[in-house]
């Protein structure tokens, strides 16, 4: 893994961190009267600076930004919020799993010398 992909990896995985966090906002005010949801998109931006280079990659930033605002009796889906959330976390997981594979490989070859 090149530090190019370990610094993609480290900020695709703080993308899906800042994303857990705006979904379990999402579903602990889900019943909230007007409750606006949050979004966060970051794998576009993260694609873009990724053909930019490690410079670039260093200076990308997310955050969740404002979403859909329910009105009162608008239908609330918790089961689909769920779903995203147990999605995010399985690709946080998987994520952070491969870097911690290619780490303990990266660990072998130079206690190997």
């Amino acid at each position: 893994m090149s530090v190019d992909a370990i610094t993609l990896a480290a900020k695709a995985l703080d993308g899906l961190s800042i994303r857990q966090a705006a979904l379990a906002y999402n579903l602990a005010n889900i019943n909230s009267p007007r409750f606006q949801s949050l979004e966060v998109h970051f794998e576009q931006a993260l694609r873009q600076a990724a053909h930019r280079g490690t410079d670039a990659l260093d200076q990308v930033r997310f955050d969740a930004v404002a979403g859909h605002v329910f009105a009162a009796g608008e239908e609330r889906r918790e089961d689909l919020m769920l779903v995203d959330a147990s999605t995010n976390a399985m690709r946080y997981a998987a994520l952070a799993d491969m870097m911690g594979r290619r780490m303990s490989i990266l660990e072998a070859s130079i206690g190997a010398r």
